[in-house]
């Protein structure tokens, strides 16, 4: 048996955090997960497979552009035509409340809002059970797996979908643990809504295949999808399989320098070593300088303006585009405003968690485009530090102190 596990396609996706783009570039950039998904239909075909598993946030958000909704019924045809069933489900960016107005192709299955399970036999004739649910509202609180049956002896393979996160009941995304999932004895389980590619148990696998396209430059990496084989064994492997030609990266040049550095030496080591360093697909880069690199004021304001940035992309390559340009500081052993670290976390666990982010942001959330910004697909752990980072910047902007200051 081999099927595909795809997780997050995020179609309409905004590629946020850009500037100075062409319009040639700006394309580029919009139909990059639309070329993704292309490439995931010609893996499928290429590769043989007997089913794929689309698990939740096929779309970006609730409502999806007309070019997106028929790239997707264009790449469900082509599964079609090859007679490669899909089994597919709608997370939290596209929860659907009425599945009846979506019209699939013959060889589509659509989980509803509560979980059920579909049967298929492979062309070996194996039996495999696959279980699943869609988001039929922004939030699922309840830990859904109690509602998952137990593998039993009339399959030969038992799957999981699952769009969800590590969590607590109360939670907003179908929060789960790992030892329950095992309880129900499947031979793998297909996770979605986390977008960095990530084992959570080996045997049986327990696996986020990451999404499809990074969309902001935290999500770095090659992006793609999982084919999973059947061993000899009966176990199930995946192996990843990159699916972009762009990615987001970060970056640190080797520049050393006794003296102060140039501007215009600067901009042209820069562009020589990312001409030498990105020489394939497209590389969105976000340039760290080393701390000891020594800028004069001069140099250090165009930095801080982003007149460096702006003169670097005007340089830019085939194969990279300069994001931002920052540079490292050396870290302070000093506690935030006078807290050291364990009180900080021990703080930030109990505070900034999804419900009290929920609960702040309110109404605001009825709201499409901050629905979409406040409820990204963070960990607590990720919001935590979002939010010291901004109260450290806004403590010594307001209180006008240096930034070695408690």
């Amino acid at each position: 048996m081999k099927f595909l596990h795809a997780a997050d396609l995020h179609l309409d996706t905004p590629f946020r955090g850009l500037s100075g783009l062409t319009p040639a570039l700006r394309e580029q950039l919009v139909t990059a997960p639309l070329r993704a998904l292309t490439r995931l239909v010609d893996l499928a075909v290429t590769e043989r497979v007997d089913f794929v598993l689309l698990v939740g946030d096929l779309f970006d958000q609730q409502g999806q552009s007309v070019q997106a909704q028929a790239a997707l019924m264009a790449a469900l045809e082509r599964l079609n035509t090859a007679a490669i069933p899909v089994i597919l489900s709608f997370g939290n960016h596209d929860f659907q409340a009425d599945l009846g107005r979506w019209h699939f192709p013959a060889n589509v299955h659509v989980f509803g809002s509560q979980v059920t399970t579909v049967t298929l036999t492979t062309v070996a004739q194996e039996r495999v059970a696959i279980s699943g649910f869609s988001y039929a509202q922004r939030w699922v609180t309840t830990d859904p797996i109690a509602d998952y049956p137990v593998k039993t002896a009339t399959v030969d393979y038992e799957i999981g979908t699952l769009h969800g996160q590590i969590g607590v009941a109360g939670d907003h995304y179908a929060p789960f643990n790992v030892g329950e999932l095992l309880t129900k004895r499947y031979d793998y389980w297909a996770l979605g809504h986390i977008h960095q590619r990530q084992t959570l148990n080996s045997q049986p696998p327990v696996v986020y295949p990451g999404n499809l396209q990074g969309r902001h430059r935290g999500e770095t990496g090659a992006k793609g999808c999982l084919i999973v084989d059947s061993q000899a064994d009966q176990t199930l492997q995946p192996v990843f399989h990159t699916l972009t030609d762009i990615e987001w990266a970060d970056w640190t040049p080797n520049i050393t320098s006794q003296e102060t550095i140039t501007r215009s030496d600067l901009v042209h080591q820069l562009a020589d070593q990312l001409t030498l360093s990105m020489n394939t697909g497209l590389k969105l880069v976000t340039i760290t300088l080393p701390a000891s690199l020594r800028l004069n004021a001069t140099v250090e304001l165009a930095l801080n303006q982003g007149a460096i940035l702006a003169q670097l992309q005007e340089q830019a390559g085939e194969h990279w585009w300069p994001v931002a340009i920052e540079q490292a500081t050396i870290t302070e052993a000093t506690p935030l405003f006078g807290i050291n670290a364990a009180t900080w976390q021990q703080v930030g666990d109990k505070v900034v968690t999804d419900q009290a982010v929920a609960e702040l942001a309110g109404k605001l959330l009825d709201e499409d485009f901050l629905n979409t910004a406040l409820l990204e697909d963070m960990s607590s752990a990720a919001w935590q530090q979002q939010v010291v980072r901004l109260l450290n910047d806004q403590y010594h902007l307001t209180m006008g102190v240096s930034d070695d200051a408690d």
